[in-house]
């Protein structure tokens, strides 16, 4: 008798069935809108129903109208926003935006409030309307002022980064900037503007912008123009928004200013080598393209990445700094909590043996124009 087994026919695929199809369609749908009303919708719905509220807090219903104003409106807006042609649609998208920064803000205060109202009630004693939804605006309306100004101000963190001793008659005192997720078509080109004029003020060697310089397609040369007035050369990597958009439209009109693009390539720049890595989803990136160049012994090895991913491969391979912004911190609290868990490298410095790993948390923002627990940071690094 034969020891080997027959070969199986076909496998018998079953389709699935209706059902599942439609729930596979539905559950993410239904996700999504559960997601937007609790955050996008909830929290001003609450604040006006506590506003609009008798002392006796009898409830306010709201129409028709507020509920197609507050649910649906922003939605089409934004929409309307991806027609509108240049500087007005990108206008109408960043305001849209951040009316759902707005209302995200408002979600912890006004959830606070119904818990601890919620307890209150249990033992008779209710929080008094209309006082608790006028206080509760209050503090809504101050936390979106402290995130609109906060969003404008521009913030020049100093490190000090030790080099091999080695190195360090060649590169000892050369001073860094590193600028990173600006975000131009969310913001503006006089953001830009303010960003190179900060940045001329500072003495430095060199600036490298580590990603999300530009998040919208189509945003014109002259936007970007003041580029071309920083009076120390400048190196770009590319991030995740340049590949969402025209990249190599975005790559050419960099070029033009006088930008040095670093995609997948080092140059030698005095005593540095400069290393840029296309950002990718994958966390494989670095690992991956980084055997694929040489590292100079001679020179400081500085390499520019988007994301905080692949430190371990940069040091193996023996980067000594590695710039990343990616993250915004979080941007707005609490989302800190959300991104470290992604990326638990979120902002500041980490040490990972001879490699020193920068995480910047944005010079811009994106999406809602707002910051709150977090700021717009131009970084110099000084090598000693």
């Amino acid at each position: 008798m034969s020891d080997i087994n027959p070969v199986p026919g076909p496998a018998t695929i079953i389709p699935p069935s209706r059902w599942r199809r439609t729930g596979r369609l539905l559950l993410p749908a239904l996700v999504v809108s559960v997601v937007y009303f609790l955050f996008i919708g909830y929290p001003p719905l609450r604040l006006l129903a506590l506003v609009q509220s008798g002392a006796q807090g009898a409830d306010w219903q709201p129409g028709t109208l507020i509920l197609l104003t507050v649910l649906v409106l922003p939605i089409l807006l934004r929409l309307a926003a991806e027609w509108l042609p240049g500087a007005a649609g990108r206008t109408l998208a960043a305001a849209v935006m951040t009316w759902f920064g707005i209302a995200f803000v408002a979600f912890l205060p006004v959830a606070g409030f119904d818990l601890i109202d919620t307890v209150a009630s249990v033992v008779a004693v209710p929080l008094p309307r209309p006082l608790s939804g006028w206080v509760l605006l209050a503090i809504v309306l101050l936390l979106t002022v402290v995130g609109l100004v906060n969003a404008q101000r521009l913030v020049v963190r100093e490190i000090e980064v030790a080099v091999p001793v080695e190195l360090s008659a060649q590169v000892g005192g050369t001073r860094l900037v590193q600028v990173s997720d600006v975000h131009v078509g969310s913001r503006s080109g006089r953001f830009l503007d303010r960003i190179v004029h900060r940045v001329n003020a500072l003495p430095a060697d060199v600036v490298l912008i580590t990603g999300d310089l530009v998040d919208f397609a189509n945003v014109a040369q002259e936007e970007l123009a003041s580029l071309a007035r920083l009076r120390a050369p400048v190196f770009f990597a590319i991030g995740n928004h340049e590949r969402y958009v025209d990249l190599e439209a975005i790559c050419t009109r960099l070029t033009n200013l006088g930008v040095r693009v670093l995609r997948n390539a080092a140059v030698e720049y005095g005593a540095l080598q400069i290393i840029g890595i296309d950002d990718a989803d994958p966390r494989t990136q670095v690992g991956r393209v980084l055997p694929y160049l040489m590292p100079d012994p001679q020179r400081y090895r500085v390499l520019m990445y988007h994301r905080p991913d692949g430190a371990q491969d940069a040091a193996d391979w023996g980067v000594h700094l590695m710039l990343c912004g990616h993250t915004h911190n979080g941007q707005i609290v609490p989302f800190q909590l959300l991104v470290r868990r992604v990326f638990p490298r979120i902002c500041g410095v980490y040490r990972l043996g001879p490699l020193t790993l920068h995480v910047s948390p944005g010079t811009g923002t994106w999406g809602p124009v707002l910051r709150l627990g977090s700021r717009c940071e131009i970084t110099r690094i000084t090598l000693v």
